[in-house]
């Protein structure tokens, strides 16, 4: 069935969808201002970001607009932000010093090559693997690390020879971010037998 422009506008043009769109661009506009050494700017842009987040899912819940668009744009635009702040933060610039460590780079961008191939196998067999709590967690707690990385010298000092608290929390994300790769893992398996056993069922019908 053939969709038109309109329908698919009045569909697809939301609050929402509209929150995760201001996200997307916000990225690159982070990006320029860490880049020019202004790292309170960028760190006001991340969070306005963050609060975007919390918004536009809150709103297509309890307003009723959920769309395929948002459900694809909108963790897109998640992964997007904690991966160019990721990054920023593990390389660092003249003004700004590197503070997070390559392993969790590393890491963090294993898991999402992971889950990107992973849904694109899943896409193909029409099997679809919902969030769960412990990746919302994760993604929370990135938020909240990669903020704290902010004053990272100011928890060094705090932590007086320890582990500074931006970076524990760091940490205790990654932990949570694989513990969540296993559950997807674990859920899409089974999603793909029961597939297939529905499959075997109906061709001996």
């Amino acid at each position: 069935m053939k969709v038109t422009l309109g329908e698919y506008l009045k569909k697809n043009v939301n609050v929402p969808n509209i929150l995760t769109t201001i996200r997307l661009i916000m990225t690159p506009v982070y990006l320029g201002y860490f880049s020019s050494g202004l790292k309170y700017h960028a760190l006001v842009v991340f969070l306005i970001a963050a609060l975007t987040d919390l918004l536009d899912g809150t709103i297509a819940r309890y307003c009723h607009q959920i769309t395929d668009l948002g459900k694809l744009l909108d963790p897109v635009a998640d992964k997007l932000m904690v991966l160019a702040v990721l990054f920023s933060m593990a390389i660092g610039n003249s003004h700004i010093p590197a503070v997070v460590p390559w392993t969790v780079v590393c890491i963090v961008l294993g898991k999402e090559l992971l889950m990107m191939l992973g849904g694109l196998v899943m896409l193909r067999r029409h099997v679809v693997v919902y969030s769960h709590f412990i990746g919302k967690l994760a993604h929370v707690l990135f938020v909240a690390g990669l903020t704290a990385t902010f004053f990272h010298e100011w928890f060094v000092e705090k932590a007086q020879g320890g582990m500074p608290l931006d970076l524990v929390l760091l940490w205790t994300a990654v932990g949570c971010t694989l513990c969540a790769l296993v559950f997807y893992v674990g859920d899409a398996f089974h999603k793909l037998s029961t597939a297939k056993d529905s499959a075997n069922v109906d061709h001996t019908k």
